[in-house]
């Protein structure tokens, strides 16, 4: 798989001081300061154009300008976000743009040449590398062309440059946004905030299309992608082999959008899934597997739920408003959530499972005391409550049950209680307070945007947040609490953070943040810019 980056730049700073320098700032101390910081944009671009103190130019084009080593640059700050700008520059090895890739050539005569392919025919080719020499490189006088793992940009490019100037580096990459637009989250840029006394850091980058995550007891943090790839964080580092890899339609919001662990995990070994297949027609599906070790075994799935026939209820955007989380209770029990594709309708049809709540224990029966047993046959009766438009997450808490739903758009952004039985309107009724007997209304919701993401914060979560619902919004960028009984305002705990799709707690109250950076799957889609992040307490 091949991974964007900047590769290709080399920075060469020159700082004169009287005495003796100050030891230079780490790779670590760079990431954070331009991670919290503003920087100058206006600073950054002097160092970015000026030949004397750096040479992008030499190997990367803004507009007409600039050289054709590296990648185009003019539309690096709207494809990704600061979090990939910043370790592109720290770490430009680790990810690398297709046709960038460095070449090493070596000659009939015992030269070895290393860079990037300009131009190349029958006759010869020419390669480049980073300090600007060129070779022209005759096809008869080579020996032998391998390719290479590391970038032409050298890894000590930062060394030299203060945390002032390497941030402001970076604000200057995140202006360059030519011909992207500012819709759905893709505006945001700029420094995270995130309060006095917590520090952030940021654990993956590199995800394509994530969707939702579970955090471990043990530590481990599984994420989904949504092309089918439950991939797996231990100790801070992505796992190159997936847990699990799953044939899924993958298109808009369809494909991998939820995955839960059995209450005894790891003791009893079942994984769960929420899944969209395309066979024998496009449906939801939940699943469990067996898990050994970091892999799950795909020969020993058990489906416990096979959804509707999306094609049975249109919608104007049918692959749209899929939902997929899926969490256990305290209760033992099962709950899921599905979105109504866009169709409005059968958020209210009690024979379809779109737009609802379902329940179901751990072996995908139903259980006897769900609301609608008596008035549903089949599958139906896992229907738990119903008139949700998209519940793309929800969250319960695991010391009293109770259940918070995200609900996703209309007029207002919703957050409603979770409770059997209920309706809470969509679409007879628009999202926002709702003031008719039958159904219920928000504990908290705001104008339309995109709520996505919210869990139960632990006591260890620190004085701030502990004992508050905590959600985020995929298009605002920040990430806010409520009171997790009454909701009432809500107060912001951090921002600045681009699209982001889901959070969980770990048992030690750290707050585990999954960054999406891609609107839905479409012929824009942009792979690898999503990102992990880790909030703690200092």
């Amino acid at each position: 798989m091949q991974r964007l980056t900047l590769a290709g730049c080399f920075l060469v700073i020159s700082i004169v001081s009287a005495g003796s320098p100050a030891a230079p700032p780490s790779v670590s101390e760079l990431a954070r300061h331009a991670l919290t910081h503003a920087g100058d944009a206006r600073r950054g671009k002097q160092l970015f154009d000026d030949e004397r103190v750096t040479r992008c130019l030499a190997c990367h084009q803004v507009g007409p300008s600039g050289g054709k080593v590296g990648p185009d640059l003019s539309k690096i700050g709207g494809k990704f976000d600061r979090i990939h700008l910043i370790e592109s520059l720290l770490e430009p090895s680790r990810q690398i743009v297709q046709g960038y890739q460095t070449r090493v050539v070596l000659t009939s005569s015992g030269d070895v040449r290393s860079g990037v392919i300009t131009q190349e025919n029958k006759q010869f080719l020419l390669l480049h590398d980073s300090a600007g020499k060129q070779w022209r490189i005759a096809r008869g006088d080579i020996e032998s062309i391998k390719p290479s793992a590391t970038s032409t940009m050298p890894d000590n490019l930062a060394k030299e440059l203060t945390k002032q100037q390497f941030t402001d580096l970076i604000a200057y990459l995140e202006t360059l946004r030519t011909g992207v637009g500012d819709k759905f989250g893709s505006a945001t840029r700029g420094p995270i905030q995130i309060p006095t006394g917590y520090e952030i850091q940021t654990l993956v980058t590199g995800l394509s299309g994530a969707t939702a995550m579970e955090v471990l007891d043990d530590g481990r943090v599984l994420v989904c992608e949504q092309d089918g790839h439950l991939r797996v964080v231990k100790h801070g580092k992505l796992l190159e082999q997936p847990m699990l890899t799953l044939d899924v339609e993958h298109h808009w919001e369809r494909g991998l959008i939820g995955v839960t662990v059995h209450p005894d995990f790891p003791a009893t070994n079942w994984l769960y899934v929420c899944y969209v297949v395309n066979k024998p027609f496009t449906h939801h599906r939940v699943s469990r597997f067996r898990v050994r070790g970091d892999v799950a075994d795909p020969s020993s799935e058990e489906i416990l739920l096979r959804g509707d026939d999306q094609s049975k209820f249109g919608g104007n955007v049918p692959a749209g408003h899929q939902g997929g989380a899926l969490h256990f209770g305290p209760d033992r029990k099962l709950y899921v959530s599905i979105g109504e594709q866009t169709a409005k309708k059968p958020a209210q049809d009690m024979k379809a499972l779109q737009g609802k709540i379902l329940c179901l224990l751990e072996d995908g029966s139903i259980p006897l005391d769900n609301p609608f047993v008596d008035q549903t046959e089949g599958k139906y009766q896992a229907i738990w409550a119903l008139g949700c438009r998209n519940p793309f997450t929800f969250a319960i808490d695991p010391v009293t049950g109770r259940m918070l739903i995200n609900d996703v758009g209309g007029k207002f952004e919703e957050i409603n209680p979770g409770v059997a039985g209920t309706n809470y309107g969509w679409p007879d009724i628009e999202h926002g307070p709702i003031d008719r007997p039958g159904y219920t209304g928000p504990i908290h919701h705001y104008r339309e945007a995109s709520i996505a993401g919210g869990d139960f914060a632990p006591d260890t979560a620190g004085a701030e947040l502990a004992g508050r619902y905590v959600f985020a919004d995929f298009v605002h960028g920040w990430i806010r609490s409520i009171d997790a009984r009454t909701g009432g305002p809500a107060e912001t705990f951090a921002g600045g953070l681009r699209r982001p799709v889901d959070l969980r707690f770990s048992p030690d109250g750290t707050l585990y943040v999954l960054l999406r950076n891609a609107w839905v799957v479409d012929d824009k889609f942009q792979r690898d810019s999503g990102s992990l992040l880790r909030i703690s307490r200092r």
